[in-house]
């Protein structure tokens, strides 16, 4: 019978060298890997050959955005180059849908080193009067006028909000913010009203300066109100000369029936001209445009419509 072998056993000085050699070894070897990946991925980043050289935008719009407005918003300039290799485009788009102007937009890498970026912006419908270079557009969402788009005269909606960003002591107020869509009653309100006086067979009647529902939900009745600005224009022969007449209203409407209201006031607008068109002879002194009083009418009590005629003079300019 055999004698078994005895076990060899490593002395303790010995395996903790082993162990000690070899995760050096180990070690070094990970440290060179991550030192080449590194290395590499710098030499893509700064290699021409792997560079985002260019950007291509489309959309319903012809260069809605300006192309360095969107290469910001991505992080791209000339003086930092971006690798087409380590670019990511789920991440392209999502910078992109946060800045508030863009409704939707897609990213593709055309090879070697063009983005290609297809977006629709928001349009504005009405200036957010409640705060300074604010519009909306249908939707309800706000977003900054200027510098990106050119002057347009757009009525004006007023809700009677809390500061940029910061909610109402009324709850049923909404908050504004960049990226969410207004919500609640109170807008609900100022869009139907906006959409009945921009309707196409309205809108060449008149033009509306401003809707103000900030009353529109008061708890006294006598107050609740919903206030629309609009403006008649009309050009005579007077004193010798061509005079564009500009005929302010002030519409006082009530919450519910203000559609019905609203069809009162084109009925009665055309009484109102003919007794303006009888105008012949207007203050010392007016220009070529003359601004004249202000007509209050109210339609807050049914079947009646009370008019007043502001008090100060007529404003002209040249």
């Amino acid at each position: 019978m055999k004698n078994k072998k005895k076990p060899v056993y490593l002395p303790l000085t010995h395996a903790l060298a082993w162990i000690v050699g070899s995760t050096l070894l180990f070690s070094g070897g990970s440290y060179s890997a991550i030192k080449r990946y590194v290395k590499n991925r710098h030499q893509n980043v700064s290699d021409p050959q792997f560079a985002i050289r260019s950007i291509i935008q489309t959309g319903p719009q012809k260069e809605a955005l300006k192309t360095e407005y969107l290469a910001e918003l991505l992080g791209i300039s000339s003086d930092r180059p971006v690798s087409a290799k380590f670019f990511s485009l789920s991440r392209a788009k999502e910078r992109l849908l946060n800045s508030p102007l863009i409704s939707h937009a897609d990213v593709k890498l055309i090879k070697p080193g063009t983005l290609y970026i297809d977006y629709t912006i928001r349009q504005p419908i009405a200036w957010m009067e409640d705060y300074e270079n604010v519009v909306l557009d249908k939707e309800g969402f706000l977003f900054p006028f200027s510098p990106f788009f050119s002057p347009k005269h757009l009525p004006s909606i007023y809700l009677g909000l809390a500061p940029f960003g910061m909610p109402a002591i009324d709850p049923e107020r909404p908050t504004a913010q960049w990226g969410t869509a207004l919500q609640g009653k109170y807008i609900e309100l100022a869009l139907s009203v906006l959409n009945i006086v921009t309707d196409s067979k309205v809108a060449d009647l008149f033009s509306v300066r401003r809707i103000d529902v900030s009353n529109a939900f008061a708890e006294s009745y006598g107050t609740r109100e919903i206030v629309v600005i609009t403006e008649d224009f009309m050009v005579k022969h007077i004193d010798g000369k061509d005079v564009q007449l500009c005929l302010p209203r002030i519409l006082r409407l009530s919450t519910k029936n203000y559609t019905q209201e609203l069809g009162n006031y084109l009925k009665l607008r055309e009484q109102i001209l003919e007794e303006e068109r009888k105008i012949s002879s207007l203050p010392e002194g007016s220009g070529s445009v003359v601004r004249l009083k202000e007509k209050i009418i109210d339609f807050r009590i049914q079947k009646l419509a009370f008019i007043e005629e502001q008090k100060n003079k007529a404003n002209s300019k040249l």
